[in-house]
């Protein structure tokens, strides 16, 4: 069996160093209104402004415009962006402009990898999304319906049945259906669905049967730990503002450190080659892919804020069409880049979280 790897990630390293030498980019990441009807515990863009509640998200007063989010597109496909990432800020189909987004990203020739919880009359229009160039990722954190529920408090009723719904019509629209190709070395299998898995100490001996659903059904797994942002940017201040001290010792007392996740990384290889005969992949995520966020890649949130990537916190300016912005952020870019992780590096050390010589490789792989 080959190991899936979604389409608009299928990139060589090689075309992000060249980019980035050259001063160019890749992938984009962007937000979409910050609406959503969920409101989870560790989600990263929730914002301290007070925009959430326990049952959604809701819209900000700030939100760049419609024709602003054009210009973006447009800027990013002169800068040679083969990919536009979806990562937020809330529920990226719930915008009323999702479908003209994504029409704009596939007419510039772009490829779109939308970020989704799954539940969403978008996702019941299967043919029309298997005639676009886009694939998902859908919220995975586990396949239990009580322990679901309760990562994803919101307004949505018997949210699990209802994600586990939408996966089966995706798959049965051919979504996960591929071609083999080589990426960096590793021969992978394409597909257009992917699963968000957020590794959580009350998941965390989950994580192998979520990995093993993956492989059954050709979807690729990013596999991580928490985003130092948001509410689980454990050193930020403002945190003991915005959230109450019950949400934030929960999220700590659910948060894997890295030594942890070093050992669930090591079950995994072992489970990949036992059953599936898949060899270890040195990747960021874990028996997945590198992570491209930082390296040839610029993130731009809704309210405009150009940043090097969703796990880092200080601002280029916020964006404006027409001015070259997202070229001079390169020019200016402070924050070192690479295929692993230098934000979960960087918050490590900044709390004395020990990370093994092995997973510290990987986090630091190509940096520059």
């Amino acid at each position: 069996m080959k190991p899936a790897i979604i389409k608009g990630w299928d990139i060589q390293k090689s075309d992000y160093m060249k980019a980035h030498e050259e001063g160019n980019l890749v992938k984009l990441l962007i937000d979409l209104s910050n609406v959503c009807n969920l409101s989870c515990a560790g989600c990263f863009t929730k914002r301290i402004d007070g925009k959430w509640n326990n049952k959604s998200k809701k819209r900000l007063s700030n939100e760049i415009s419609y024709e602003t989010q054009i210009g973006l597109l447009e800027e990013a496909a002169e800068l040679g962006v083969k990919t536009v990432d979806i990562v937020g800020a809330g529920e990226p189909t719930l915008d009323p402009n999702f479908p003209e987004i994504i029409d704009k990203i596939n007419d510039l020739g772009m490829h779109a990898v939308v970020f989704t919880h799954g539940v969403s009359k978008v996702l019941d229009e299967t043919k029309n999304l298997a005639d676009r160039n886009i694939s998902f990722f859908v919220k995975l954190w586990s396949r239990n319906p009580e322990l679901q529920k309760r990562y994803v408090s919101g307004s949505i009723s018997d949210y699990s049945r209802r994600r586990d719904e939408a996966l089966e019509r995706l798959i049965r629209a051919g979504l996960s259906n591929g071609k083999e190709v080589s990426i960096d070395g590793i021969d992978y299998k394409t597909t257009r669905l992917g699963a968000d898995v957020l590794v959580m100490r009350s998941n965390y001996e989950e994580i192998p049967e979520l990995l093993e659903f993956c492989r059954e059904n050709n979807i690729m797994p990013i596999i991580k730990t928490f985003i130092p942002e948001g509410p689980t940017r454990f050193d930020q201040a403002q945190n003991i503002k915005a959230y109450s001290s019950e949400h934030l010792a929960q999220l700590r007392r659910d948060e894997v450190t890295p030594e942890e996740f070093n050992v669930l990384r090591k079950r995994l290889v072992i489970l990949d080659k036992t059953e599936f005969d898949i060899p270890e992949m040195k990747t960021f995520y874990p028996q997945s892919v590198k992570c491209t966020q930082s390296m040839a890649s610029l993130y731009v949130t809704i309210t405009g804020e150009i940043k090097s990537c969703v796990g880092t916190h200080f601002s280029y300016g916020t964006y404006e069409a027409g001015n070259g912005m997202l070229k001079k952020a390169l020019q200016e870019r402070i924050e070192k880049v690479g295929f692993g992780c230098v934000p979960r590096v960087q918050d490590a050390r900044e709390r004395n979280l020990p990370i093994e010589k092995d997973l510290l490789a990987i986090y630091t792989e190509g940096m520059k």
